[in-house]
């Protein structure tokens, strides 16, 4: 007898299908998310709200359901994506083009049981009802159930305020599943019989305290959905007409990890960020719409994780890319980007330390020669695109500066790794710290040098579409492709692809790294040598201005102090000696303590306060040495009976502050040089280690038989030179600046003076370009008006033969004043006549008078010259000396109009057989005497280069001559400035 029977199927079925399929959490969620995508939602969020029982929501705005579509196909459990495709409505799409489905087998809203066990459904199509649906997943664990016994609680509403009046409802009806009602029918029947079974097996086997039933109905009575849950939902909000949102509630351990309330330990950070990392790039971020590659598609698909606490969101997850894009990976030093064809033909660009050395399709990489590409129906590959970026790990060998390399070194870790996405989507586990589906860090582990990259430091992806690729299918869990023949040829031309780049350009066996590095290297310690100049410079601007800050009140208050005592002081007898050799060491103790060193090259706003701080300074100074001559002047006076006892208690106070000083500092060395030997210690230890964990590798290579012994010894050769080099340069320095230290050499000082000459000197080749660049259009100008002098000339006496013509006298005039004035400035030019001859004081004088005519008069200036000076001569080149007398008295006349002096006069005269050029204006501060004749040093407010006294020095030295600034009575002719020339060979009658 024949008989014809169907399948049976267990509750459990739907267990296995969903929550016990799904590879953990993440994946889940993007399942979830892949079907919102499928729904044409254009964003799609998980907020999870930190409650007493915490709840997780998944919404979005795709087209939604209504009842007959969540009867007939949500709850059909396989619907298959072509006839999901067949059935596309062009009006579920809006504005947004045709997607291919990302599902495949129909079971993706399964995956919500990963999440939690119960979950409320709610959804709404335009122009439709909302829909609702109620389910407890843990009801299908049951083995004892028949699927068709189990009832979803479904109901429909037109207004939104409706669902939470109707949850009772449905909260009771989902109950019936565990709690079969009274009413004895034959599904009740089965599902008390189920539930004994059930709860029977659980406590006999010891795998919960309490019958799953109980659990089942308490979790479901207690569940709390609230109307805050669904506030960020557009269609809650009215912003939008459809959408799906997904409210669970008793969520897993992983969603819980995300909450701010959860202990932090070892364990949340990891799977925090597992989390991170797996949904950070759910939309492929290296979609460049430039680029011609295969399977490019940006999906026009936006995404979010957020927690609330009470009304507090933090973002967890979100679509940045601001933070990674092709515009931020582009600029890296190292990329390849491409597209493989179907025969596994790589053609694209690559670029190798900061520079493009292949563009467009011009670096051609074929497939291994053992390659055959699958061609059957069900295996070939088909074409795909590939893009990865990276950078170097050793700042020393990177061509990134120090700031973009830092960067890129503290995107964070979700942000990193070989990713996959298929029309955009990523597709899991690839990318993942657990997944090495390239064979990237197992390559790396026998030869990092070699083989180069890194998947923690990689930034790209393969791109591939279900079009082009249909055979490259997911495993039902997610867990990545199906191993079949196409997976193995993805994999084997990928990693070939990735092979033949670090062999030709990015490994430490590549030509081209061999060529470049030693310059990279040697750049690159420059640049870092002049960012710890700066920093050092920058460090002792600031330890020297605060020291100012604190210094200048206290010094000036000392100083209103000495000056009352000294102003009263008198010393007639042994105790007056007593107290005023005690106001010397008392004073001369604050300066010993209130002096500030090291002033950086350029002062700044803090230039006003160091000149007041260094003239109170001086003054004190200059006090000390004034007591001193009295003490000295009483001593000779008074005799002190017991003079010794006088030195006896000098000795003692002087040794007492010395000690003190000394003590504080030898407490103060002793404190960091404690805290530099823990540091130096702890870095001996981890250098020990380096060497050990990077080679011992190697070893087990050799072990296994998968590396030769001749390929290991290069490796761990290779190993032991990179850090020989490193720690050389670590401790080497290190040794070097104890050894001068022990020397009593001051590396500080030493650092310190260079780092301030190189400022200056900088500032100086600066300046001196831009004076080149002034002497040259002086020459230029000089050329063209010499020339243009002549035309006008000629052209005048043309003119003259006209006979009387309106304005010609006019313009003689004119004409005879500029060329006056081009006479001038001939000495002044660089190539001007190198020929001596002898120039007398009265032709300098006479010059001087003549080029300052304007001034004189509209300042009511006077220039005076002595006899002694109309009649010294001396013979030298007039452009070497005549703009030395200029830059002097143009100097006077500034300094004299801007002080607004009365009677403002200058002088030249002899006195000892040297030029002497006085004024009465306001004089040079002393503080500024030692930097007069340095390069661009100046005064003026307005209109000073502070080069004129620089170049008179220049000139003058240039012939043998000197010249100084001088302070000394026998040469002040005037009160204000006076400048003293030493003329070697000058005669004087």
């Amino acid at each position: 007898m024949i008989e014809s029977l169907s399948f049976r199927t267990q509750a459990r079925t739907l267990d296995h299908l969903g929550r016990e399929q799904i590879a953990d959490c993440p994946t889940a969620i993007s399942e979830l998310w892949k079907n919102a995508y499928d729904a044409y939602a254009q964003s799609v969020a998980l907020h999870i709200f930190d409650d007493p029982e915490p709840v997780a929501v998944i919404f979005d705005d795709g087209h939604g359901m209504s009842y007959d579509e969540f009867v007939g196909r949500w709850l059909v459990v396989g619907t298959d994506s072509k006839y999901q495709q067949v059935q596309d409505n062009p009006a579920d799409r809006g504005e947004l083009p045709k997607r291919t489905k990302q599902g495949q087998k129909g079971i993706g809203r399964l995956s919500c049981a990963n999440l939690g066990p119960l979950l409320l459904l709610v959804s709404k199509r335009k122009h439709q009802d909302f829909v609702a649906a109620l389910v407890d997943w843990r009801i299908f664990e049951n083995p004892f159930l028949v699927l068709s016994d189990i009832e979803v609680p479904v109901t429909r509403f037109t207004d939104r305020d409706q669902l939470f009046k109707l949850l009772p409802n449905l909260f009771e009806r989902l109950t019936d599943n565990v709690r079969a009602s009274e009413k004895k029918t034959e599904r009740s029947e089965r599902l008390r019989a189920a539930w004994e079974a059930y709860d029977h097996v659980a406590l006999e086997d010891g795998q919960t305290p309490e019958r799953p039933s109980d659990a089942i109905a308490n979790t479901i009575i207690n569940a709390r959905f609230e109307t805050r849950h669904l506030e960020s939902w557009g269609v809650w909000t009215g912003e939008s007409e459809q959408g799906t949102a997904l409210l669970i509630s008793d969520i897993n351990y992983d969603l819980r990890a995300q909450l701010p309330s959860i202990d932090e330990d070892g364990n949340v950070k990891k799977i925090r960020d597992s989390f991170k990392a797996t949904l950070s790039a759910f939309v492929d971020p290296y979609v460049d719409e430039t680029a011609s590659e295969y399977n490019s598609f940006y999906p026009q698909f936006s995404y979010e994780v957020k927690t609330w606490s009470d009304s507090n969101a933090r973002l967890i997850v979100d679509d940045n890319r601001e933070m990674l894009s092709r515009s931020v990976t582009d600029e890296m030093e190292h990329v390849l980007s491409g597209n493989v064809d179907e025969n596994g033909v790589f053609r694209g660009q690559v670029k190798a330390f900061g520079e493009w050395r292949s563009l467009g399709s011009d670096y051609v990489i074929p497939p291994p020669k053992d390659y055959i590409p699958p061609s059957g129906p069900t295996t070939f590959v088909g074409p795909f695109a590939l893009y990865v970026a990276t950078y170097e790990r050793d700042r020393l060998s990177s061509t990134h500066n120090d700031h973009d390399h830092a960067r890129l070194r503290e995107m964070p870790d979700e942000l990193t790794g070989f990713l996959m996405y298929r029309n955009g989507l990523r597709v899991l586990p690839y990318g993942r710290v657990d997944n090495d589906f390239f064979e990237i860090e197992t390559r790396r582990s026998v030869s990092a040098g070699r083989e180069f990259w890194n998947a923690r430091r990689m930034f790209g992806r393969v791109a591939i579409s279900r079009e082009l690729n249909p055979n490259l299918r997911d495993k039902a869990g997610r867990e990545g492709f199906i191993d079949n023949r196409s997976a193995k040829a993805l994999r084997t031309l990928v990693i070939h692809i990735l092979r033949r780049v670090a062999y030709e350009y990015l490994g430490q066996s590549a030509d081209l790294r061999q060529e470049l590095l030693p310059d990279i290297k040697e750049r690159n310690l420059k640049e870092r040598a002049e960012v710890e100049k700066k920093r050092l410079a920058k460090k002792n601007a600031e330890k020297f201005r605060s020291r100012l800050r604190r210094n200048l009140p206290e010094i000036t208050k000392i100083h209103e102090e000495t000056k009352v005592l000294v102003d009263g002081l008198a010393i007639k007898d042994a105790c007056d000696l007593d107290n005023a050799q005690s106001l010397i060491n008392e004073i001369n103790s604050k300066l010993s303590e209130l002096r500030i060193t090291g002033a950086p090259a350029k002062l700044g706003s803090s230039e006003d306060d160091y000149r007041q701080f260094r003239t109170r300074f001086s003054e004190l100074q200059a006090t000390v040495k004034a007591l001193s001559e009295m003490r000295s002047e009483a001593i000779e006076r008074i005799k002190p009976s017991s003079p010794e006892e006088i030195a006896e208690k000098q000795l003692k106070s002087l040794a007492s502050r010395m000690h003190a000083r000394l003590n504080f500092w030898r407490k103060s060395i002793t404190a960091l040089q404690q805290s530099e030997d823990d540091r130096v210690s702890s870095l001996f230890d981890e250098r020990n280690k380096a060497f050990h964990a990077l080679a011992m590798p190697l070893v087990e290579q050799v072990k296994r038989g998968r590396l030769s012994l001749d390929e290991a010894l290069e490796e761990m050769g290779a190993i032991h030179e990179k850090l020989e080099a490193e720690n050389e340069n670590t401790f080497q320095s290190y040794l070097d600046a104890l050894e001068l230290m022990s020397e009593n050499i001051n590396i500080e000082l030493i650092a310190r003076q260079g780092t301030i000459e190189n400022i200056e000197l900088k500032d100086d080749l600066n300046r001196l370009n831009q004076l080149a660049q002034l002497g040259i259009t002086v020459e230029i100008l000089g050329h063209e008006l010499n020339t243009n002098e002549r035309m006008i000339r000629d052209g005048l006496m043309q003119i003259k033969t006209l006979g009387s013509i309106p304005g010609a006298r006019m313009i003689e005039t004119g004409f005879e004043a500029l060329s006056q004035q081009l006479e001038f400035l001939s000495p002044l030019k660089i190539s001007g006549s190198r020929t001596r001859r002898t120039i007398t004081g009265e032709e300098i004088a006479s010059y001087l008078r003549s080029f300052f005519e304007s001034v004189i008069k509209s300042r009511n200036i006077t220039i005076e010259a002595s006899e002694d000076f109309l009649r010294f001569s001396i013979t030298e080149q007039p452009s070497r000396l005549i703009p030395v007398f200029v830059n002097l008295v143009n100097n006077s006349v500034y300094w004299l109009a801007t002080s607004r002096t009365p009677q403002p006069t200058i002088e030249l005269s002899v006195i000892d057989e040297k030029v002497v050029i006085s004024d009465n204006g306001p004089g040079i501060d002393p503080l500024d005497q030692e930097s007069l004749f340095k390069m661009f040093f100046t005064r003026k407010v307005s209109g000073g280069r502070g080069i004129g006294l620089y170049l008179c020095r220049v000139n003058l030295m240039a012939g043998g001559h000197l010249i100084e600034y001088s302070n000394s009575r026998k040469f002040q002719r005037l009160s204000g400035a006076n400048f003293v020339i030493d003329f070697k060979g000058a005669h004087f009658v």
